[in-house]
């Protein structure tokens, strides 16, 4: 299989799997587990923790042992983290199955996109980025599904499913996943904490000397703030400040809306697919301030409606919005980043949104506490407008320094075609 295809398949049933485990995950922590509020919340910061405590240090070993290692241990360490969480139904294991599940994540994550840009062809990697985003939109849409369907039977069902299916990815990309074109730095680099922080320095320097890249970590801490808030409030809301018709039970209108959301996130991305130039990056940012300025207007609408279909169409398209911006953020980064530093500061860029999430949380509750569910929600709205000005000044700053595309740049993206 080429690597253009594997990295589709590679997203595509990640992201199958990961909805399928978790979709209902909160249902079976509360319900079968017997967590609490706080216990609840405790879990969840836990997996934001480590996630930021682990971002950078993967991500240098993805740039100085192996891509391919990485993203291989990342997809075992997930599915043995899930496999734990739908084995052991108790609060200490759910502790350990956050934390081992979390750092295979921040392996995959950065090193799976480098990995990539390097194997793929060059005419193809713009596109590729792209279409790999519907390919997880795809398997996001079957998982839900799946997910409600095997919580009929059992509520850990979709959890060990969602296992099953991330340790059959990771083996078999221990088999098939090719890595021929990055070279590994030199042995005697390898294990020295010497070589992990120059590795560290030089992300930190990409960002610092290119004003695109630091532009954009800036927005993405809000991206991270904004996005605990709409995802820990905006369900709820419509259960406890909204009155869903009684066509269907509330469970049922909720897997409705993201199914829904799902497709239009599908169809959505296609047509951005076909206008990204991705050696273009000033076009790419643009784009992507516009969906972003899109997304927090609708935040915010469905933050302040008290009318249940005009919440529900603001609903939706905050939530295909927020999806679609994913990929335009990965093509924009591959533009500005090296070979040598990509998986490094794909992970500083992560590392960053797991600090926003980490931190956006506790504003965004406090005001749905005091005020109203919807009032927490427009506070999670209105984190994004700085990051549509973070994304602007970046985009602005892409046009400025616009001119023919290096040959790493060339290699690292390429145009979008239909």
């Amino acid at each position: 299989m080429s690597a253009y295809r594997l990295f589709l398949v590679a997203y595509g049933v990640g992201a199958f799997a990961g909805n399928t485990a978790f979709t209902l995950n909160l249902v079976y922590q509360s319900q079968v587990v017997g967590l609490g509020p706080w216990q609840l919340i405790l879990v969840g910061t836990l997996m934001e923790v480590v996630c930021f405590v682990a971002q950078v240090p993967t991500g240098v070993l993805a740039d100085l042992h192996s891509r391919r290692l990485a993203v291989v241990t990342g997809q075992l360490l997930m599915g043995v983290g899930l496999l734990l969480w739908g084995l052991l139904p108790s609060f200490a294991a759910l502790l350990l199955a956050n934390a081992v599940w979390a750092v295979g994540a921040v392996c995959v994550d950065g090193a799976q996109e480098a990995w990539a840009a390097d194997e793929i062809d060059a005419g193809r990697v713009g596109r590729a980025f792209v279409r790999a985003g519907q390919f997880a939109q795809a398997g996001t849409l079957l998982g839900i599904v799946a997910a409600v369907a095997l919580a009929g039977v059992d509520l850990a069902l979709p959890i060990l499913v969602g296992a099953g299916c991330t340790l059959a990815l990771g083996a078999t990309l221990a088999l098939v996943m090719p890595e021929r074109r990055w070279t590994p730095a030199p042995a005697g680099e390898r294990t020295t904490l010497g070589s992990m922080r120059a590795q560290v320095v030089a992300g930190v320097d990409a960002a610092r000397r290119v004003r695109t890249i630091r532009y954009v970590l800036v927005g993405t801490l809000f991206l991270g703030l904004s996005s605990e808030g709409f995802d820990r409030l905006g369900q709820p809301r419509f259960v406890a400040e909204l009155t869903l018709p009684a066509a269907l039970s509330p469970p049922a209108w909720l897997g409705a809306f993201a199914v829904v959301a799902a497709l239009g996130s599908i169809l959505l991305t296609g047509l951005v697919g076909r206008w990204v130039d991705a050696t273009r990056p000033h076009q790419v940012g643009s784009l992507l301030v516009a969906v972003e300025a899109a997304a927090a207007a609708s935040t915010i609408c469905f933050g302040l409606t008290g009318a249940i279909w005009p919440a529900v169409g603001a609903y939706l398209v905050a939530s295909l919005l927020r999806h679609t911006a994913a990929p335009l953020l990965a093509v924009w980064l591959v533009a500005g980043t090296s070979s040598g530093t990509r998986a490094t500061v794909f992970s500083m860029q992560s590392q960053v949104d797991a600090l926003g999430q980490i931190a956006g949380a506790p504003p965004a509750g406090w005001v749905g506490q005091r005020v109203s569910m919807g009032a927490g929600v427009v506070t999670s709205g209105a984190f994004l407008l700085p990051a549509v000005l973070c994304f602007a000044l970046a985009a602005r700053r892409s046009r400025a320094v616009a001119g023919p595309p290096d040959a790493e740049a060339t290699r690292a993206v390429a145009p979008v075609t239909p």
